[in-house]
């Protein structure tokens, strides 16, 4: 089933093309990494499947929708991790309360907090092993604790489509595999999509069940096996190699760090 298709997807700002030409479509259930140089326009990607940025031209269809003319519709149906995630520094907020969050900012006026609103937040908590966290003030978390309460966040709606823009930045490794097994959880048990863009593809090599490589256009997109190659690399970053080693496949970039 397809949740989201694009088709000749153009993005400008000022009259700079920063997404031209872009075509996929993405099933449903999967798992999407989506990797590309600086300036790719991998951000912007994610941006425009929300409806908060308007295509020059191109067709987008998400959960049946679009996004732009539906932009609430479809965003009350998604959770998303903003890159670099700045909403709390300088609030005392309780992470119990950031958590709520990711159910208030769906809903119209008022936004009253029910009974079964601090049992979800308190089973996606638990979901997530951070249940001993929830009266801890958020910004005295560590990187990898704050990514678990913002992933919280995001799901404690029970979102059909999940994106998050390079989660992993200045979260350790351990934490970096906690999420990913959560993610993959997610997958199996509850059916949702994921959409992840990140700079580092080697450690999602086991989570990624297709890649997405752009550079403003679609290079390469499908089976993670099929899609990454020198080939596909090369044209997105004007270099690469991929290295078997003790059964994994990794990739080498000159690029190291995307937006």
């Amino acid at each position: 089933m397809n949740i989201i298709n694009v088709e000749n997807l153009t993005v400008a700002y000022d009259k700079m093309r920063v997404l031209e030409d872009v075509t996929f479509k993405i099933d449903a259930p999967s798992i999407n990494v989506i990797i590309g140089p600086n300036g790719a326009g991998k951000t912007t990607l994610l941006k425009v499947i929300m409806g908060l940025v308007k295509p020059m031209k191109g067709r987008i269809e998400v959960l049946g929708l679009n996004p732009v003319e539906k932009s609430f519709e479809v965003r009350r149906l998604m959770g998303y991790i903003p890159q670099r995630d700045k909403v709390m520094e300088g609030i005392p907020m309780k992470v119990l309360d950031v958590i709520l969050m990711g159910i208030a900012t769906k809903r119209g006026w008022p936004r009253v907090i029910s009974k079964e609103d601090l049992e979800a937040a308190e089973n996606t908590a638990e979901f997530l092993g951070i249940k001993d966290l929830m009266n801890k003030t958020f910004n005295q978390l560590s990187g990898g604790q704050k990514q678990k309460v913002l992933l919280a966040r995001a799901l404690i709606s029970k979102p059909k489509i999940l994106m998050l823009d390079e989660p992993f930045n200045g979260v350790d490794v351990i934490s970096q595999y906690s999420i990913m097994e959560k993610l993959k959880e997610l997958r199996k048990m509850n059916g949702t999509t994921i959409l992840l863009v990140t700079h580092d593809i080697n450690p999602m090599m086991e989570l990624a069940e297709n890649v997405m490589i752009i550079n403003r256009r679609i290079i390469a997109f499908g089976r993670v096996n099929e899609a990454l190659n020198e080939e596909s690399l090369s044209k997105a970053y004007g270099g690469g190699r991929i290295i078997f080693a003790e059964g994994r496949c990794y990739s080498i970039i000159g690029d190291t760090h995307h937006r």
